[in-house]
């Protein structure tokens, strides 16, 4: 199998698609503090959410994803990991998140753990606007709420 080959087949192994597929389905919150929308410029990745923030912590997170796989795979992470966690907590998991894709090896907290898989992603530099799209999106949310 070429290197290119191999290299795609690590990207989209089966636990990408296993996050990606927790938030296939749109779940939208009622009554959020604030909705964002964020694209992906380079490939047009959309992801909107709706956010519950008390006391500077995420307490609800609510989707509608129009994303890539792996946009989606990040979500699905993103939707889990992120409640309870504060808005630094989730910056700092964004940080590490792009300094691994970047190429240096990270230790994610446990609730982040999930993000390591995403090395698989270092060889395609234009999938990380969509793979840090959540964080993106709720680094803007929380810009509009504080």
């Amino acid at each position: 199998m070429p290197h290119a080959d191999m290299a795609l087949a690590r990207l989209y192994q089966p636990r990408i698609r296993d996050y990606a597929a927790r938030v296939r389905r749109d779940k939208r919150l009622e009554n959020p503090d604030v909705t964002v929308t964020c694209r992906s410029p380079v490939c047009g990745s959309l992801i909107t959410l709706d956010l519950v923030i008390h006391d500077g912590t995420l307490a609800e997170i609510g989707w509608k994803g129009r994303a890539c796989t792996l946009g989606m795979a990040s979500l699905g992470i993103v939707t889990r990991a992120g409640i309870g966690q504060t808005e630094s907590q989730i910056a700092e998991a964004g940080r590490r998140l792009s300094d691994l894709l970047k190429g240096e090896n990270q230790d994610f907290s446990q609730a982040w753990a999930e993000l390591s898989v995403f090395c698989a992603a270092r060889e395609f530099p234009t999938r990380f606007g969509s793979i840090e799209l959540p964080f993106d999106t709720i680094a803007q949310g929380y810009a509009k709420v504080l």
